[in-house]
């Protein structure tokens, strides 16, 4: 009787930690995608200035910055940026990671005066079809690797530090030195 009682804690904790993985990804309600999205508030900044910022974060964050931005509209503070980033494998125990191939994401960038929102969306595998990372959140596929969970981890990872910076770019843009001679 014991025995069964510890079986159904452990599986009671198991299905627990699998259902807190799943809703540890941002999931946009409407579109079911995982989406990262936030409104955030410069005052006393102008439109033209925060979409100027976007736009020069993009031309440095990016090595081929031409390919990259897909939309830039002015008179709308709007620029889509069609990334992507190496996904790395879970590191072995001497520290290997081996190349999984590219993660792609949309990036919106949408400026206002005093407030600019950026919206990351679209996040997938690049595979000969469309492989959304959405996927890999469910534990109940037939094909389900425990790989998906650090993929998963990982994805978030750098696409948490492409949001940081691009955050840390708007807020403190760096400095033109006039070239007073």
């Amino acid at each position: 009787m014991r025995t069964i009682k510890t079986l159904v804690v452990v599986a009671m904790l198991l299905v627990c930690n699998s259902i807190q993985a799943q809703n540890k990804y941002p999931i946009d309600e409407s579109t079911k995608l995982i989406t990262y999205s936030k409104v955030i508030e410069i005052p006393n900044t102008s439109k033209a200035d925060l979409y100027s910022r976007a736009l020069a974060w993009a031309n440095t964050y990016y090595k081929n910055p031409a390919d990259v931005i897909r939309e830039k509209n002015a008179e709308d503070g709007k620029m889509v940026c069609k990334g992507r980033f190496k996904l790395m494998s879970e590191p072995d125990k001497k520290g290997f990671q081996k190349d999984e191939g590219n993660m792609q994401y949309t990036l919106t960038v949408e400026a206002k005066d005093g407030k600019f929102r950026y919206k990351l969306t679209e996040i997938n595998w690049k595979q000969v079809s469309y492989y959304p990372a959405e996927k890999w959140m469910d534990t109940n596929n037939q094909y389900y690797n425990k790989s998906w969970d650090w993929n998963l981890k990982y994805s978030d990872e750098q696409i948490d530090k492409i949001i940081a910076d691009l955050k840390k770019y708007m807020m403190h843009p760096p400095q033109v030195k006039k070239d007073d001679w």
